[in-house]
């Protein structure tokens, strides 16, 4: 079999493989870019509690990070056609049957079923364009570009469709999508994933590396949950289920600020500052949303969550390339996003059904500095002492 990417350096990658891994990407990534409007639609369709909302929205983003995880050793052996349609099969289903489903325990076992098929396309989407694209980083490009295209129309008809009928509204309409995307995925080549050679990694790495996966976890628990709870957040300060998706619109569009200034500053000004900054701003961010209840400070924390999503991430998942080159922290990094995404809901709503939106500040805030601490503490070891050991050893000589 010829190799798709070498043969693919001079014309650029074939459209059909593009096409194909993105359909992937954004069917495996639904359920988490929606997630408010899930956890709105079970709250307001079947009058559960925060707590038993988040559980359900945890459930799913947690089987699709598990999927992902566990997946990707065995994507080499695999056709990428064939698993991506029997992994759209297990989601479809799922998708129908959670549209007719009243019941919270077999919701909970139907989000998870759908979740293990999104977490295969999720993770399909990912090895397919690292492995045979001539350019993966243009291709992720793309991907984000949709996502923020796309969410743009998401979130008005999401919330237009969960005010009007709850629970049902918001799952069909998952569903709807991921019928519509589905035959995109015939356009994916039958191929399997290229091997990749192996390559020693530095002894200090594995720490270090552990102690990000960490911090990635810890930081985006905390905006996820805060993300998935914006439309009960919004609804008790007044707004309804539609307004939230309006806000939610805006900030999907002024967000991308925070990745263009992300991508022009890069590291001009080192790794530590802007971590420290989006760190900071998500202290606030927190603190808005949660003791505040002005419809204004609402809009305006919601809208910079947003800007500063889009800049943290690049220099976290940065980070994480650094630390090795091979690129296996970095996709580590990737599998602490999808478990922090799927820790936020279950965590924010098991501290609201607890002790309130007051605690819930406090525990995000704290979260937030630990993953700083450990976020600066790595760049310090990682790049400032390797530093300051080659100018001991100079000065020693």
């Amino acid at each position: 079999m010829a190799n798709p990417s070498a043969a693919s350096v001079a014309s650029g990658d074939p459209l059909s493989l593009v096409i194909g891994a993105t359909a992937c990407q954004v069917i495996g990534g639904l359920v988490p870019q929606m997630s408010p409007f899930v956890v709105a639609g079970l709250i307001d369709g079947l009058a559960l509690s925060e707590r038993d909302a988040g559980i359900v929205a945890s459930v799913e983003l947690l089987a699709l990070a598990v999927s992902a995880i566990l997946i990707a050793p065995v994507l080499p052996r695999l056709s990428y056609r064939r698993a991506g349609m029997s992994a759209l099969v297990l989601t479809v289903a799922a998708q129908a049957a959670s549209i007719v489903s009243d019941g919270w325990t077999s919701l909970v076992l139907l989000r998870g079923v759908a979740g293990i098929g999104e977490g295969a396309l999720y993770a399909m989407s990912l090895s397919l364009v690292a492995s045979h694209c001539c350019n993966p980083v243009k291709t992720f490009g793309l991907f984000q570009l949709v996502w923020a295209i796309g969410s743009v129309v998401l979130f008005g008809i999401g919330g237009e469709v969960t005010a009007a009928y709850g629970h049902r509204g918001i799952f069909a309409l998952l569903a709807g999508l991921t019928l519509a995307l589905s035959p995109f995925l015939l356009l994916i080549p039958d191929l399997r994933a290229l091997k990749q050679t192996a390559t020693r990694t530095p002894p200090s790495v594995p720490l270090l590396g552990s102690l990000l996966f960490a911090a990635i976890v810890l930081y985006v628990a905390v905006s996820a949950g805060l993300f998935a709870f914006s439309g009960p957040m919004g609804e008790r300060i007044g707004l309804d289920t539609a307004a939230v998706g309006y806000i939610l619109t805006l900030s999907t569009v002024v967000g991308l600020a925070g990745a263009g200034a992300a991508t022009a500053l890069n590291v001009r000004w080192g790794r530590a500052v802007p971590i420290s900054a989006f760190c900071l701003g998500y202290v606030v961010v927190a603190l808005v949303l949660c003791l505040w209840t002005n419809p204004v400070a609402y809009s305006v924390a919601v809208i910079l969550s947003a800007v500063l999503y889009y800049f943290s991430l690049p220099y976290l998942f940065g980070l994480a390339a650094a630390l090795d080159q091979s690129g296996r922290w970095a996709a580590a990094a990737g599998s602490a996003y999808l478990l922090g995404f799927a820790a936020g809901p279950v965590f924010t709503g098991a501290v609201i059904a607890a002790s309130g939106y007051a605690s819930l500040a406090t525990v995000c805030v704290t979260m937030t500095i630990v993953a700083w601490a450990l976020a600066v503490s790595i760049v310090a070891r990682a790049f400032y002492g390797d530093r300051l050991a080659d100018r001991l050893r100079n000065s020693a000589t």
